[in-house]
């Protein structure tokens, strides 16, 4: 469970987080999840899952188009074309002849008749609507195996995350270890520090006394000075990795708090073929392949149904109305027309190009369970790497914690017979030297024993603390 100074974080991009309760590595998870921006960009990869699905599942539906349009039309004519080819231009003057018959000379008499021809000039305005469905009854199988293509990538989305997930969550796990050792580190130099002084201490008394040389005095100080030199660098290191750690969770840098202590290291208790077993059954990757696989192997489908018909039928139903200039448009057009279409689509050669696509299909087919086998044995390789690295750092972490007991002793022992001034200060700054060597190889032993687990469980696939 997050801590109430977590649980109340400001909703920001990288939130500040400042908590006084010591956090475990299922509290780090939870907020790397959330914060991580890796994870979070794979999570926006699963939001086109919903999308994608059901636009597969439209193609097998009907497509239905509306349309409806306003036009107007203006039109002039300067030129005609004459009946022997050649273009005349308006306006023409026509004069004609007429004969009539006058009642008052009681006589036909002629007259001159003058019309005048302009150009031909106007505008006219279309309304016109229509529906249109058109709906695809056979394509071969292909609609089908695109479903289920869209059910896979979606799926193989979900693992994605899923496997960002894991992977962040081992991360996590890594960086903790590093920020607990690097604490223990800065315990460890600030010990020997306490050592130096000490040594410094006697050193001085011994001498007020005139059992040693001044000597003996200048080295202690300069083992004072090395010791702090080596706190103040352990100190930075936290710092560093704490930072680090921070960053992998994806919050403000500057965020504090303490950690929960991990598990000692301990005798192993993993049976390995059964390690193996969970490996194929907990990889997300391993998933992952064989989604991609089955999706390859639906394309191949997809291919094929190119060499089937298509069959489509359609009705559309339009109305219109044209009308002249001086008439509004209209949404209601009294012009009716219903249209119904069956059509069938088999195109028998076309080059070889589908089977260059079959042959391409195949071998991505091919290729991806190839991938997926080799991912299986290297899921196996990994997972026996990872059992015998652990069982090795094991039986060596043994070793390093009781030489460390033992220097430390050896210490104390030396500390008490330089205090009694039974030996040399170069024999007490051996052991301390000792001492410190046997120490740091423990935490290192410690480290990579975690480190070695956490690499078995991401081989695995679970966590198995």
């Amino acid at each position: 469970m997050l801590c109430p100074a977590i649980l109340n974080a400001a909703e920001a991009e990288n939130p500040r987080i400042i908590s006084s309760v010591p956090l475990g590595l299922d509290s780090l998870r939870l907020i790397a999840r959330k914060y991580n921006p890796d994870v979070r960009q794979a999570a926006l990869d699963t939001k086109i899952n919903r999308i994608g699905k059901a636009s597969a599942v439209g193609a097998f539906l009907p497509t239905v188009t509306v349309g409806l349009q306003f036009s107007e039309n203006q039109y002039y004519y300067p030129t005609f074309l004459n009946p022997n080819g050649s273009v005349s231009t308006y306006p023409i003057i026509r004069t004609d002849t007429v004969a009539y018959w006058d009642s008052g000379s009681q006589q036909w008499l002629a007259r001159v008749d003058t019309t005048t021809l302009d150009a031909e000039e106007g505008k006219n305005r279309n309304s016109s609507m229509y529906l249109s469905l058109q709906e695809t009854i056979f394509q071969g199988g292909q609609r089908l195996f695109e479903l289920r293509q869209a059910l896979k990538q979606a799926e193989l989305n979900d693992a994605t995350l899923l496997n960002a997930q894991k992977t962040l969550d081992q991360a996590v796990a890594e960086y903790m270890v590093l920020v607990l050792i690097a604490e223990k580190t800065v315990t460890l130099t600030q010990k020997l520090l306490e050592q130096r002084k000490d040594a410094l201490e006697l050193a001085q008394a011994r001498f007020d006394v005139g059992t040693v040389t001044q000597l003996d005095v200048l080295q202690a100080e300069i083992d004072v000075g090395t010791a702090e030199n080596d706190s103040s660098s352990a100190k930075r290191s936290l710092q560093a990795s704490r930072e680090s750690l921070n960053e992998l969770l994806g919050i403000d840098l500057t965020s504090s708090f303490p950690l929960e202590e991990i598990a000692a290291v301990g005798p192993l208790q993993f049976d390995l073929d059964a390690l193996v077993t969970a490996a194929y059954e907990n990889r997300t990757d391993l998933r992952m392949s064989e989604l991609s696989a089955g999706i390859a192997d639906d394309a191949v489908r997809v291919v094929y149904s190119s060499y089937l018909p298509t069959v489509t039928a359609g009705i559309t139903f339009s109305r219109s109305e044209q009308s002249g200039a001086s008439e509004a448009f209209t949404l209601s057009p009294r012009s009716r027309n219903t249209s119904y279409s069956l059509s069938a689509y088999w195109p028998l050669f076309d080059g070889l190009n589908r089977e260059r696509s079959v042959v391409s299909a195949r071998i991505a087919r091919d290729q991806a369970r190839e991938s997926q086998r080799a991912l299986r044995l290297s899921i196996e390789k990994a997972v026996r790497d990872g059992y015998y690295n652990l069982q090795k750092v094991f039986d060596q972490s043994l070793v390093t914690e009781r030489n460390r007991d033992l220097a430390e002793k050896t210490l104390q022992l030396e500390r008490e017979r330089y205090r009694l001034g039974a030996t040399s200060q170069l024999n007490l700054r051996s052991a301390q030297l000792t001492y410190a060597q046997a120490e740091t190889q423990n935490l290192s032993k410690i480290l990579e024993y975690h480190s070695q687990l956490i690499a078995l469980e991401l081989a695995v696939g679970k966590r198995l603390r």
